[in-house]
């Protein structure tokens, strides 16, 4: 098995796809990328356990979860390829408590509303209320660990930035969409200029490029079916 076997099933739209594809890109493993939606396949011959995406195949083995992904690609990068998580074993685990505060508290307080944020469903004030007080929460979190003078971590992009690009950017256009323009940067302003720097990454280019693509492509097909 080499690691030119590595093939990523998801979608580009998929926040926790494109951390995992930030990885592969700074990993520089060749990889293929196999569309695949939410609930297609069948455990076991294909799909996930619980039908989620993303997960990565790698020759006849299979990952699941991002986070145990982006572990895994850890242990198999090439060598002489330096890791994503700091030296400092302290560090690593703040790293590892970053992206936490991240997708459980940011990017999971957000969700309630990405339905109406991304899918034109009523927009319910109470669940907007309450997804508001958890972002709200999760970004304290981050003033008080968070290092955004340079990266997430200090002086080396890691992991957390990966997670943090897909995640705070997806929360922030859902924010938008139901009218609170700038609701992060106004509760961390430090966010605004972490991000510029983000968007100026090669991997982060990659990614974002694909992802408008694929969004594009989603809607393109949206409003076609809706005139014939």
């Amino acid at each position: 098995m080499t690691q030119s076997d590595l093939r990523l099933f998801g979608s580009p739209i998929s926040s926790y796809y494109n951390k995992i594809k930030i990885a592969l890109i700074e990993f520089d493993l060749a990889f293929e990328e196999i569309p695949f939606m939410p609930g297609a396949g069948k455990w076991p011959e294909s799909g996930s356990p619980i039908g989620k995406i993303p997960f990565l195949r790698h020759g006849a083995g299979q990952a699941y979860e991002s986070q145990a992904i982006v572990e895994y690609l850890e242990d198999i990068r090439p060598e002489g390829v330096l890791s994503l998580f700091p030296e400092s074993p302290l560090e690593r685990a703040r790293c590892r408590e970053l992206i936490q505060y991240i997708e459980l508290y940011i990017d999971g307080s957000a969700r309630a509303i990405y339905p109406a944020a991304y899918w034109g469903k009523p927009l319910d004030q109470a669940l907007l209320t309450s997804a508001c007080e958890g972002v709200e929460k999760g970004l304290l979190a981050l003033e008080r660990r968070a290092s955004l003078a340079s990266w997430m971590c200090g002086e080396q992009f890691t992991h957390a930035d990966a997670a943090a690009w897909v995640h705070l950017t997806t929360v922030r256009r859902a924010m938008q969409n139901v009218g609170k323009t700038g609701f992060l940067e106004q509760r961390l302003p430090a966010l605004a200029d972490y991000l510029e720097r983000l968007a100026q990454r090669p991997s982060v280019q990659r990614t974002e490029f694909d992802r408008r693509n694929e969004a594009r492509r989603i809607r393109d097909q949206a409003a076609s079916s809706a005139k014939s």
